[in-house]
């Protein structure tokens, strides 16, 4: 019966996954913080029992000083670390949890050395047979009971409690949390610390499962991690089953499996296909974005490059003994594995766990490769190869986001490690794997008779990534990119090809890992692929985002501060340094992420600028000599006012002839939309011509918004056709629309945040060729806006604002930029919501003018506004909803006159005569 016996053992590890798991739910409940070092936690509370046990103090006593740690712990670390980053990006807090995460296991290894050690079992021990043919020792049921327990208690708290409730409410909305007296700081420190309490009395049980050793055991946080992302980081008893199930299957590949990889990969593999089955495309309308660290501009000078690469060239050349030209090619090189998180995180937004592990992938593959081809042939095999790999490891990101997909790429992560890079089948074991020495081109770089050879060789490599992703953010691509990072939905709705961004991001940025692995690779004799660990991959990526995940500045930085480089041969005459290192090094971390929350590079970049700009706008008066433009756009003024007709920057071509531009009609016969027994939307049918604009209006939740989601391919239908010229497009996707002149904008704008005014613009106009994937990696060309941007920059007086940000500008520019952007893609019909909330009368005038003169180009226009006075003054034809149905339809000056609209919309025929009198009236805005 062993398979009863190991389904057994496998529910008391899944306990224990199931009880850091909850911990795990309860600080993101709190926080919405993915919170690693909830690994760290469980190691300390480990750690902090077995040196009670060691002292003779009672079990009993040991357990609660090992849980009494681990609270004040986590309390601690919410206080000093994760509270005062509370504006800072989510990516950067969640990469402070990982400092926690290095300090904390560079301690324990301090303290008690890496050696594994036997924890007691508190729980009694004798051997049961509870079922027959499957004895099971006592405190394994034991385990299981608590972690039932201990779910029924977090599930009944935190469902029938007040402060449950407030939890809940917190994580829901901390404003309106605070606004009833309540501190979400408060609420969210206590819950920090029950959550470290938890996963330091899990720590108190590990004994009867497994040794105590700081590097497994903080790993013990990816099932728990796989099971809280199940139960969504809110349901305790979803994560229980979850990591009940993770446990179980484990049990049983551990058994039956010789590959003890298995035993990680398959349920991993299993969670992975199950949230991908059940994610969304694109994200929905509720849908919040978080601000996202800065981002460079990939302008360069080439004079000061080519200075700067021939001196260091020189430097490595004659100025370089051997440790010092192997310590500056190993940091040369992690700085690459660095950059390709700045494509994939930086640019694409997508947090990938996985660089360093796909980098031993690409040292891998040359290594087996390196004894039968020539050193260039192994490097481009293993690249492409990894190349392909990385695509894959993108999958998820097509249906998963934010924390899911962090979550997925550490398990994929761990996954290639597991079956990969720490099977020693396959990886050589102990002894590693012998690789050829390298030649280039018939020139000899082995890099231990000729390390300055190869530190050059390495020196070209980065030089030629970092050229190479300035240009892709300086090109259409990185414009895509960004624009993906930024608000998928929106970039969706002007054609942005999503998923092609997302995989193309992951498929780069795993050549460039591979890359940088490979030539680590050949920098010893042997690979060892035991060094592309898991938890290195995340040390990684931590000081790529300390540096600045952004920029390409960023990630040189940020390989500064990786042991065994520069960094270690600087200090290396201080005794014992290398002890130290981990510790120092994750207290950098912290200490880098507080004082500088999008990287140190950007923030000694504003440092410097500022200080130029001050030498240079203060004269002998003391006068400030610079514009306020100027200050908020960090740049020079321009040499002359740019012509509305062609801004500076911008080469303005011909309308696109890849764009459709044609006249379309758009015809919606009997649209429904359900959600769950709700019709948002009933039986509505709406016909808008050419050269038309059709206003469409309602009361607040009349569905107006969620219309043109329907109409666009935002959310599905339920029924009816929708009809666009002589085509039903009901199954197109929200890109094939845009590409056949379907153009929304959004009621909240969803502007590109990342992108200047400019740059949205150009978004706006991109041809969508699939070329310029390739192509802006090597020459990416200056911006092109059409005539449509061109024109819509006139009408919108928007010359001054081309080169500054959506959020340097007020809101009524920003108002004004989204409409310019929906204009710039040449659309046959365009839908508008809401275009006028938060403009003045004369803005809105204006507004009226242009959504006119847009139409009287023979494009297609619904306008959902709230305004009458721009209703009467735009729309030939009024269609009214209410409660989703279908109220009146036809001319303006009929329909609001009619009194089912008076009653149902405006309230009374008193309100529409108000409205006439004071053009500014407004009635309720959609839901």
């Amino acid at each position: 019966m062993d398979i009863l016996r190991f389904a057994l053992l496998g529910l008391a590890s899944g306990a224990i996954f199931a009880i850091v798991a909850q911990a795990l739910v309860l600080t993101y409940r709190a926080s919405g913080i993915l919170n690693l070092a909830q690994g760290a936690f469980l190691m300390i509370g480990a750690y902090t029992y077995y040196q009670f046990t060691q002292w003779d103090a009672p079990l009993v006593v040991a357990v609660c000083g090992a849980v009494a740690v681990s609270a004040v712990l986590g309390i601690g670390v919410f206080a000093v670390v994760i509270q005062p980053m509370h504006r800072s990006s989510p990516l950067t807090r969640v990469i402070a949890t990982l400092g926690v995460l290095m300090v904390s296991q560079a301690a324990v290894i301090l303290a008690y050395g890496i050696d594994i050690r036997p924890a007691p079992s508190w729980l009694p021990t004798d051997t049961l047979e509870l079922v027959a043919g499957a004895p099971v020792s006592a405190d394994r049921y034991a385990i299981i009971l608590l972690g039932c327990t201990a779910t029924a208690m977090l599930w009944g708290f935190y469902r029938f409690t007040s402060f449950g409730r407030i939890t809940s409410a917190v994580a829901e909305n901390p404003q309106a949390v605070a606004c009833l007296g309540h501190s979400p700081a408060r609420i969210a420190m206590i819950n920090w610390g029950l959550g470290s309490a938890l996963a330091g009395f899990a720590g108190t049980l590990i004994g009867p499962i497994t040794y105590l050793e700081p590097t497994q055991l903080v790993l013990l946080v990816l099932p728990a991690l796989a099971a809280a992302m199940i139960g969504g980081f809110a349901s305790f008893p979803l994560a229980f089953t979850a990591a009940l199930g993770i446990g179980v299957v484990q049990g049983w590949l551990q058994r039956y499996v010789d590959n003890p990889g298995w035993s990680t990969a398959v349920p991993f593999l299993a969670v992975i296909a199950w949230l991908v089955l059940r994610g969304h495309g694109l994200p929905l309308r509720s849908h919040l974005l978080d601000r996202l660290p800065a981002v460079g501009s990939g302008r360069i000078k080439p004079t000061r490059l080519a200075i700067v690469f021939a001196l260091l060239c020189v430097l490595v050349v004659f100025g370089m003994d051997e440790q010092w030209s192997t310590a500056f090619t190993f940091t040369v090189l992690i700085a690459i594995v660095c950059l390709s998180m700045v494509v994939i995180t930086g640019f694409a937004g997508q947090l990938s766990l996985t660089q360093y592990v796909l980098a031993g992938v690409g040292a891998f593959i040359a290594a087996k490769l390196s004894g039968s081809v020539p050193f260039e042939i192994a490097l481009v095999v293993a690249v492409l190869i990894t190349a392909a790999i990385g695509a894959v490891v993108g999958l998820p990101s097509l249906r998963t986001r934010g924390v899911t997909l962090a979550v997925v790429t550490l398990a994929l992560a761990d996954v290639a490690y597991q079956l990969i890079l720490d099977n020693d089948d396959i990886n050589g074991g102990t002894a590693g794997l012998t690789i050829a020495p390298p030649s280039l081109l018939g020139w000899d770089i082995d890099p231990l008779l000729h390390p300055e050879r190869y530190a050059v060789v390495a020196l070209i490599a980065l030089f030629a990534v970092a050229l190479t992703i300035a240009n892709l953010r300086r090109g259409t691509v990185g414009r895509r990119l960004l624009a993906v990072r930024s608000n998928e939905r929106a970039a969706a709705a002007l054609g942005v090809g999503v998923y092609a961004a997302k995989t193309y991001a992951f498929t780069l940025a795993a050549a460039v890992a591979a890359l940088g692995g490979v030539l680590l690779g050949y920098q010893q004799s042997v690979v060892l692929t035991s060094q592309f660990a898991v938890f290195t991959s995340l040390v990684l990526v931590g000081v790529t985002v300390a540096g600045g995940v952004g920029m390409i500045g960023g990630a040189l930085i940020g390989s500064l501060m990786v042991p065994n480089g520069l960094a270690g041969q600087l200090l290396h005459d201080i005794p014992d340094i290398n002890v130290y290192l981990p510790l120092i090094g994750g207290l950098f971390l912290l200490i880098a992420l507080r004082i500088a929350p999008d990287g140190l590079f950007e923030q000694n970049r504003q440092a410097l600028h500022h200080l130029l700009v001050r030498r240079r706008t203060t004269g002998t008066t003391g006068t400030t000599t610079g514009t306020v433009t100027d200050r908020l756009a960090g740049e020079a003024p321009p040499a002359h006012t740019p012509s509305p007709q062609a801004p500076t920057g911008t080469a303005a071509t011909p309308p696109r002839t890849s764009r459709v531009t044609k006249q379309r009609t758009l015809r919606v016969e009997g649209l429904r939309v359900a959600f769950g027994g709700v019709h948002a939307i009933d039986d509505v049918s709406l016909r808008l011509e050419p050269g038309q604009v059709h206003g469409l209006i309602g009361p607040n939740g009349a569905g107006k918004t969620t219309f043109i989601d329907a109409v666009t391919g935002f959310v599905a239908t339920s029924g009816g056709t929708i009809h666009l010229g002589d085509d039903t497009i009901n199954t197109w996707s929200v890109r094939r629309r845009n590409r056949n002149g379907m153009i929304r904008s959004f009621q909240s704008l969803e502007l590109f945040s990342d992108l200047t005014v400019r740059e949205n613009l150009a978004v706006a106009c991109d041809d969508g060729r699939a070329s310029r994937y390739l192509t802006d990696l090597v020459r990416p060309g200056r911006i092109h806006l059409n005539a449509d941007a061109l024109n819509a920059i006139d009408q919108c007086g928007l010359v001054p604002d081309l080169d500054l940000k959506p959020e340097q500008l007020p809101f009524g520019r920003r108002r004004l930029v989204a409409i310019a952007r929906a204009i710039a893609a040449a659309p046959s019909v365009l839908l508008l919501d809401e275009p006028a909330a938060g403009l003045d009368n004369n803005e809105a005038d204006e507004l009226g003018h242009l959504i006119r003169s847009v139409a009287d180009r023979g494009v297609a226009v619904l306008l959902v506004e709230h305004r009458m006075d721009l209703i009467t003054a735009c729309c030939d034809t009024v269609t009214v909803l209410r409660s989703g149905r279908l109220l009146a339809a036809g001319p303006p000056h009929q329909v609001l006159t009619l009194p089912d609209v008076l009653d149902a919309y405006l309230g009374s025929r008193t309100a529409i005569t108000e409205s006439d009198t004071h053009p500014s009236a407004a009635v309720p805005a959609d839901s």
